[in-house]
């Protein structure tokens, strides 16, 4: 049951999801600007792209149309893991040269991005919300946004266009990446030609937060992660994902070389699997060694080495409690309305929600979406209150 002060605030700011009709919905819709999107390939490459398969399939010769502009497309291919054994596929996108669009009034430069299909995101809103409050925090400088997709004007359903880290690595005159992989390994590594030779450099740099763990006193690794890494940026990806109970994200973080202070950011990735009850890794750990600690999983032994240094275990909870005054529930409630608004527009196209289907089984429907979010969010305020309780 929703409180008192949930249902004033969706009065307050709902009022064109309580009383607009569908008409107008699709109206408002048409001048927020978010992006549209059709593609066409071959019939025989459409049904490839249909199979419920694992193959990252890639398109031939593909056509790409964005807000009725057409755009030179360098590649696209279907994209993930788990997601690729679904009928609607993920998309990677890259375009030969870049496309400005205009979204909620601002100019917004797109080369590479991806669409995904949300299709294991519940109603549409994880990903969203979470990127949105990582944006608020300083940690997420990728843009997304909701938007339909066609493919031989087919209607493809409600996605999530989402930047690639590797533009915003362009965007920021990063000279190197990283997708952290298992066990800290290097699951991918991003480097412009004329950088290759410093590649090795970053590499070993990141390869020395591990090493020095075991061969460092605590204060000494302290002061080198210092060095290496925004501390604080990386305890703040750590604070949202307590917060949020983001069951898997130890391989789902891109770090970043900042060319001012040459030391690695983060740019934390995907976000479906939040509100679970426990991590999907790292539990028994966690569960035996630091029952006290206000971190979620254990899975990586980065984190691992912060939970058991006092140094800086206790700048974290100051990341965290920071966190948590920022992301006051003021700005959780927005931001969380300001998802079941934009879900409200883009699903009064009919044919877009009717084709949007969780596990390919069920469509989209808003209302069961603004109960879902607007529950979390009760469950996430009181969340946030216990752990400020806590900190005290």
């Amino acid at each position: 049951m929703l409180t008192i002060r949930f249902y004033l605030f969706s009065l307050l700011y709902g009022g064109l999801m309580i009383t607009g009709s569908g008409q107008a919905l699709a109206n408002e819709f048409e001048r927020s600007g978010f992006p549209e999107i059709k593609i066409y390939v071959s019939k025989s490459q459409y049904s490839n792209l249909q199979k419920k398969n694992s193959d990252k399939l890639a398109l031939t010769n593909p056509v790409l149309i964005m807000n009725e502009d057409t755009a030179l497309v360098k590649d696209i291919h279907a994209r993930g893991n788990n997601s690729l054994k679904f009928k609607r596929k993920s998309l990677s996108v890259e375009l030969d040269k870049t496309m400005i669009i205009e979204v909620d009034g601002k100019k917004v430069h797109l080369k590479k991005f991806n669409l995904l299909n949300l299709v294991m995101d519940k109603h549409l809103w994880h990903n969203r919300w979470s990127d949105l409050n990582m944006a608020e925090i300083g940690i997420f400088p990728l843009f997304n946004s909701y938007c339909k997709v066609w493919i031989n004007d087919q209607p493809q359903g409600i996605f999530l266009l989402v930047e690639k880290p590797q533009q915003a690595k362009s965007k920021l005159k990063s000279p190197y990446m990283l997708r952290r992989g298992p066990d800290h390994t290097i699951q991918d590594e991003y480097v412009d030609d004329e950088d290759r030779d410093s590649a090795k450099k970053y590499k070993k740099q990141f390869q020395s937060i591990y090493s020095g763990m075991n061969t460092l006193s605590h204060n000494a690794f302290a002061q080198n992660l210092e060095q290496t890494i925004n501390t604080n940026h990386y305890f703040q990806f750590l604070a949202f994902n307590y917060l949020v109970m983001n069951g898997d994200y130890a391989d789902e973080v891109f770090l970043y070389i900042e060319p001012k202070n040459q030391w690695f950011e983060v740019i934390p990735w995907d976000y479906d699997d939040i509100l679970k009850p426990v991590p999907h890794e790292g539990r028994t750990r966690r569960n035996k060694e630091f029952t006290n600690k206000k971190i979620f999983s254990l899975e990586e032994a980065l984190d691992r080495a912060i939970a058991g240094n006092e140094e800086l275990y206790t700048g974290y909870e100051k990341v965290l409690k920071k966190l948590l005054l920022t992301l006051d529930s003021t700005a959780l409630t927005q931001s969380a309305h300001q998802v079941i608004h934009e879900l409200e527009l883009i699903s009064a196209d009919k044919s877009m929600a009717e084709n949007t289907l969780f596990l390919d089984l069920n469509p989209f429907d808003i209302s069961l979406a603004k109960n879902d979010i607007l529950f979390s969010l009760d469950f996430i305020l009181k969340r946030r209150k216990w752990i400020l309780e806590e900190l005290k």
